[in-house]
């Protein structure tokens, strides 16, 4: 197991207890419920460029090509990050729809500039030629998405800082909460939404907001 020292662990800690709304726990099947069934979903909101980068932790995730990149490899543009599982058959489906559902919001200058990372938490099933396959299957535009993985310690690592939960069960499949999380161009968390279907107005006004 890859240990991680004092200063990363803090800074994971703060990044989760004092930037993040606490997410609500998994529901009871292996899917996320969707927000407009649920009544405990935090409004969506931009924070302040304050506080620490996703940057500086050192969690890498491994692309559809098989490189590993750092997570500060994404630095320099806004980014939409989230998690997920390539086999899940309803959820993570919902998820990438609102994706790119922000993406249609957005002017095409500003869609332009930004990037999409999607991290699989399933590595050993989550390949790069699935995730290759699965980036053609579903129409993202290989120059701005990217699909990946993360090994098990940095998978719960970034999941711990993004606020998202999940869980492995025995037939494979998992437990797990959904949101979709906008770093600014330093990786700094600027907006999030909790849930499905949510609006993305909080993250479309911050990437369209003048500089």
């Amino acid at each position: 197991m890859t240990r991680r020292s004092p200063f990363v662990w803090s800074l994971a800690l703060c990044l989760l207890a004092c930037r993040q709304p606490a997410p609500a726990p998994p529901s009871s099947s292996s899917h996320a419920v969707p927000a407009n069934q649920r009544s405990d979903v935090p409004v969506p909101a931009v924070t302040e460029a304050t506080g620490p980068s996703l940057y500086d932790l050192p969690i890498h995730v491994v692309d559809r090509a098989g490189t590993t990149r750092p997570l500060a490899a994404f630095r320099g543009a806004p980014l939409l990050v989230t998690m997920f599982y390539g086999s899940c058959a309803s959820a993570c489906p919902l998820l990438t729809s609102d994706l790119k559902r922000i993406e249609r919001q957005l002017p095409t200058g500003v869609r332009d500039q930004l990037r999409v990372l999607m991290v699989s938490f399933d590595q050993a099933r989550d390949t790069p030629a699935v995730l290759e396959r699965m980036t053609l299957d579903r129409g993202m535009d290989p120059a701005r998405w990217t699909l990946a993985s993360a090994s098990d310690d940095d998978a719960r690592s970034l999941a711990g800082v993004l606020g998202i939960r999940y869980r492995k069960l025995d037939n494979g499949e998992f437990f797990h909460s959904s949101a979709i999380v906008l770093l600014d161009r330093d990786g700094r968390i600027r907006a999030r939404l909790d849930g499905l279907g949510r609006d993305p107005s909080a993250i479309v006004s911050f990437l369209t907001a003048p500089s």
